[in-house]
């Protein structure tokens, strides 16, 4: 392995200009899997909240459809109930005595007034539930196959991509052996607070960085390979077209 000590400024500030490439690919990667989790929660959540839905609907139905069954025996005696004081009536002897059934007669009808009442409720309830499950049931389906398809995508993707990173990390740190430790860390450092971007070229006799206009004088050590930090941005200014000769 080339020893940093033995590579020129001018190599070095190359070989810079090529871990920063790697540097950005790693960055780009890993800002596209940063999304993954958010995405595979919500793909996940999706799922749950449909499952969730589907459940309440259903159980609401089992138990409107058991109130319905309820109020239905209910009915039935009430009827039997309302049958039998009727065929008392004509047998009373007394107002008491005739009162007295008049009152169950009347009792009986209430109750049953109001069972066919709830019934009638129950029942539309009954029929908006059932097309609410039948609804829900094809949407969990078609979504789960949906969600889970697109949650083994993502998961293939993030392993890929960690596959990718594995392969350009090495790449970078051969690379980046090979230059200065106090170059290295200076790039990092200005690294840090310009957003990833610690190395800039000329352009139209400024730096690319900022657009800071270069005196002639800096352009020429530029040119020379000799390292220069930029005075207004603090980045680190090469010529491309100089660095390959």
């Amino acid at each position: 392995m080339v020893q940093p000590n033995k590579l020129t400024m001018k190599e070095q500030l190359k070989l810079l200009l090529r871990v920063q490439e790697y540097d950005s690919k790693l960055l780009e990667l890993d800002m596209r899997k940063s999304f993954f989790p958010d995405l595979l929660k919500q793909l996940k959540t999706g799922i749950e909240q449909l499952k969730k839905n589907y459940k309440e609907k259903s159980d609401r139905l089992i138990e409107v459809k058991k109130e319905i069954d309820f109020l239905e025996l209910e009915l039935e005696s009430e009827e039997e109930k309302l049958k039998g004081s009727n065929e008392k009536l004509p047998n009373v002897s007394t107002n008491k005595e005739y009162d007295a059934v008049q009152l169950e007669i009347q009792t009986h009808q209430e109750k049953i007034d109001d069972a066919e009442q709830k019934s009638i409720v129950l029942l539309d309830e009954q029929s908006s539930l059932e097309k609410e499950v039948s609804d829900l049931e094809t949407n969990l389906k078609d979504t789960v196959a949906k969600n889970k398809s697109r949650i083994k995508e993502i998961e293939k993707n993030s392993v890929e991509i960690d596959d990718i990173i594995v392969k350009i990390q090495l790449e970078r740190d051969k690379i980046a052996s090979k230059i200065s430790k106090p170059l290295l860390n200076k790039y990092r450092q200005i690294r840090r607070g310009k957003q990833g971007v610690a190395v800039v070229s000329i352009v139209d006799r400024a730096c690319g960085g900022c657009r800071q206009a270069l005196p002639p004088q800096r352009i020429q050590e530029i040119r020379a390979g000799k390292l220069t930090i930029c005075e207004n941005c603090g980045r680190i200014i090469v010529e491309l077209e100089t660095l390959d000769d």
